[in-house]
């Protein structure tokens, strides 16, 4: 092929990033047309002829019947090949050819899994349904045989007295809050009683301190499905790249379906955010961002500690077609870079320009290292039972000083 020149063209989606074909900076922009050059220049030393290049901005979408961007030059027979790799798919098969498959792409839902305080209330989650009704059952007893024992013996012991049955549930609570009590009976069988209950509240008392530890450093597990997601309060987003709103618009799972009209259709535009603006997020939490896996995983190694990496969940939502080189419709040259190409793949050149170009998933090293400090959603339930305290205290007061004013009242009336 000496001395031919073909007319290609290529992709650049955001110029005011790039820095030339081999530049590292910014694998997450235009990755496929970086990957794609290097191999298309190599096919071009390989049968000697040269490139007459150009540069768009859109792989190309239809409009009335005819292609814009890359898939449109392909159409209107301008160029005779394309300098990147795009999806093969059904509405451009009309208007182009395809020469050889490149890599495969693969898209998903990246984010942490909400920490379990997120998901529900932690400090019920020690203990099982049994295990709560059991110990409200031997403490609430201990309480009711302090009080018997105080109506029957309290003439041998004077300070059995005090037990009435509003204090004897005083005591039990108190017991199950590892906090003492201020009568001392004199009786052994009382004393017996409140020891027992002292040392049951103990047991329960470790172990649940212990389990509850585990819960604040352990994630959850609540989010497993893209109905799961819909039905999160998480945050959701989607890559800005061309193909944005088509392929989860036209998926056919009713999941996927779901989630986009109710997360992601009312955000408008909000909706599509940078590859480095989304994973921000995730790493802030409860937000779910979709993005093609290896744009991801280059700003994840890039940005995240490691023991955030370990967090990291992912929900595929919809399958991304395979991606090839366009070439024009009954193009004289498409089986000869077609061969070349398979070339490359057979002796791993492909693999090679993959492995640059496409970030792997972070491992996690560190899942058991370091330690998560304990934010106010996690006291929330305690904060909450004491607000609630607080305002039931202050009706209370207010319904004693009415109640005292009242007498006082009614007192000075009589005489």
């Amino acid at each position: 092929l000496s001395n031919v020149y073909l007319t290609a063209a290529t992709i650049v989606t955001q110029p005011q990033y790039f820095k030339g074909w081999s530049d590292l900076t910014n694998r997450e922009i235009d990755t496929y047309p970086k990957l794609t050059y290097p191999l298309m220049m190599l096919c071009s030393e390989d049968l000697n002829f040269r490139y007459n290049l150009r540069q768009v901005d859109l792989y190309g979408d239809e409009l009335n019947g005819s292609f814009n961007g890359l898939a449109g030059l392909l159409q209107r027979n301008e160029i005779e090949v394309g300098i990147t790799s795009m999806f093969m798919r059904a509405d451009r098969f009309g208007v182009l050819h395809y020469s050889s498959e490149t890599v495969s792409l693969t898209g998903a839902f990246i984010f942490r899994q909400p920490s379990q305080s997120a998901v529900s209330n932690i400090f019920l989650l020690p203990f099982s349904r049994d295990v709560w009704l059991a110990s409200a059952v031997v403490f609430l007893s201990s309480g009711l045989v302090l009080a018997l024992l105080s109506r029957q013996l309290f003439h041998m012991d004077p300070i059995l007295s005090q037990l009435t049955l509003s204090e004897a549930f005083t005591f039990a609570l108190g017991t199950v809050c590892q906090q003492g009590f201020h009568v001392t009976p004199v009786m052994a069988s009382a004393r017996v009683v409140m020891f027992f209950t002292l040392t049951t509240a103990l047991f329960a008392f470790t172990a649940y301190s212990a389990k509850i530890v585990a819960i604040l450093q352990t994630p959850s597990d609540a989010i497993q499905t893209i109905d799961d997601l819909t039905n999160s309060p998480m945050g959701m987003g989607i890559q800005e790249t061309t193909y944005k709103k088509v392929y989860i618009a036209e998926s056919n799972e009713p999941a996927t379906q779901r989630l986009y009209r109710h997360k992601l259709l009312p955000l408008g535009e909000r909706a599509y955010l940078s590859v480095v603006d989304g994973i921000s997020r995730v790493r802030s939490g409860l937000f779910a961002y979709q993005v093609e896996q290896s744009s991801g995983y280059d700003v994840i190694s890039k940005t995240f500690e490691e023991h955030e990496k370990c967090g990291l969940k992912e929900i595929e939502a919809f399958s991304l077609p395979m991606v090839a080189i366009p070439i024009k419709k009954h193009s004289g040259y498409r089986e000869l870079l077609a061969s070349r190409l398979r070339w490359q793949r057979e002796v791993g050149l492909i693999d090679r320009a993959s492995s640059i170009w496409l970030a792997a998933k972070p491992r996690c090293d560190s899942a058991a290292s370091g330690f998560v400090s304990v934010g106010l959603l996690d006291i929330l339930p305690a904060i909450q039972v004491l607000a609630a305290g607080a305002f039931v205290a202050v009706l209370i007061l207010l319904a004693e000083i009415t109640f005292a004013k009242s007498s006082r009242d009614l007192l000075r009336c009589r005489k």
